[in-house]
């Protein structure tokens, strides 16, 4: 009888394997795996208040200038990176990949956006204007033509052939502000990219505290692709100027990012439309994240720690608490004499003694050079 069941065990393992493993010399197509093409990472980052909190990235180029991926592929990746929202910012005056060369700025746009609906994912209208320092890049978001900008970053003769000067250098084309007026006809959010890019100065110039004092620049990259400016926070002291962390991406994501969260700013609209993005980012409601570091206005930081950290009363006499941190962001803070930060890692709960009405040092979140310091219960 044993022999019996050992035989027939045999025969279920080869059927088995004959149903995924054809014959040697058929023709047959068989699927060897069962794959998930379609599978988004979920990012916990909780909504504060009235509002959503969706996750962005402004700033991204495609194989249509200088980058390695498909206006497609961005939204493909993004949207299984966990994001909400990224805009398709493709350089002007910028084609380094050969055999490729855009003269309609819509198309990479179109491509995106007819993409993005598949997914019921936004994908914002823009362009990144880009020039040499002092003026530098800046991305015009809710463009709608992004044609109207001049295509040449240098001074070319009638035949198309770079003007040099007597040194031998590149003459810039200085029609930078022209094409800034024409973004703010169109009713674009002015973002300036990677201000400590490429000298590595953070240089505020006259041109940009001017335009910055007028309210004609509306955010700053705080941190951009794996580099950050800790200047930055000193104009949103002095300025108020809204900050920003954007990918720039031009490599795919996984090569960039691996499996870490990758950069981001942090929206809180009233909804999950072009419109009411428009709306917040108009109106400043923004949390740059990068590297499980927050930077912004303390008001919405103080609303993300009060969302992400659930605290438990275990003895409200010692200052006993479980302390559960349900989103996706490590938050680290000090109190007391402690010399080290507490770590509230995401996803995880700490039971740990705090005193009521002790105020926590959140060292990791930045509203303007000073860290955001509240009670939490």
């Amino acid at each position: 009888m044993k022999k019996f069941f050992l035989i027939l065990g045999l025969a279920l393992i080869a059927t088995s394997v004959d149903a995924k493993n054809p014959p040697e010399n058929s023709d047959d197509r068989t699927v060897c795996y069962e794959l998930e093409k379609a599978v988004r990472r979920v990012i916990s980052i909780p909504n504060i208040g009235e509002y959503l909190t969706l996750k962005c990235d402004f700033h991204m180029h495609t194989v249509f200038a200088d980058a390695q991926v498909s206006p497609v592929g961005r939204v493909r990746e993004a949207w299984q990176d966990g994001l909400d929202v990224i805009a398709m910012s493709e350089h002007n005056a910028v084609h380094k990949n050969k055999g490729i060369r855009l003269k309609d700025y819509n198309l990479p746009i179109e491509l995106a956006v007819k993409e993005g609906k598949k997914f019921g994912f936004l994908v914002v209208p823009a362009v990144e204007i880009t020039r040499t320092k002092p003026f530098g890049h800046m991305n015009a978001l809710f463009i709608k033509d992004p044609n109207v900008f001049e295509q040449v970053r240098y001074k070319v003769d009638e035949n198309g052939k770079l003007l040099r000067d007597k040194d031998g250098n590149r003459i810039p084309n200085p029609t930078e502000m022209d094409d800034f007026r024409k973004a703010e006809e169109q009713g674009c959010f002015m973002l300036w990219n990677h201000p400590g890019w490429p000298d590595k100065k953070c240089t505020l110039y006259p041109l940009q505290k001017q335009l910055i004092k007028e309210g004609r620049i509306h955010a700053v990259e705080l941190f951009n692709g794996s580099e950050w400016y800790p200047k930055v926070l000193d104009w949103f002291d002095e300025y108020g100027l809204p900050m920003m962390a954007n990918s720039d991406i031009h490599d795919t994501s996984r090569y960039m990012y691996g499996n870490q969260i990758r950069p981001m700013t942090l929206v809180f609209a009233k909804e999950y439309t072009l419109t009411s993005l428009r709306e917040a980012l108009f109106a400043g409601r923004m949390v740059a994240l990068f590297n499980n570091t927050l930077a912004g206005d303390s008001k919405y930081i103080e609303q993300l720690i009060d969302a992400s950290l659930e605290v438990k009363v275990i003895d409200a006499k010692k200052g006993v608490l479980q302390i559960t941190n349900i989103s996706d962001i490590e938050f680290r803070a000090l109190f007391g004499e402690r010399m080290n930060p507490v770590l509230f890692r995401p996803r995880t709960a700490i039971r740990i003694t705090i005193p009521k009405g002790t105020v926590l040092d959140f060292v990791n979140c930045y509203a303007g050079r000073k860290t955001v310091k509240k009670e939490i219960w």
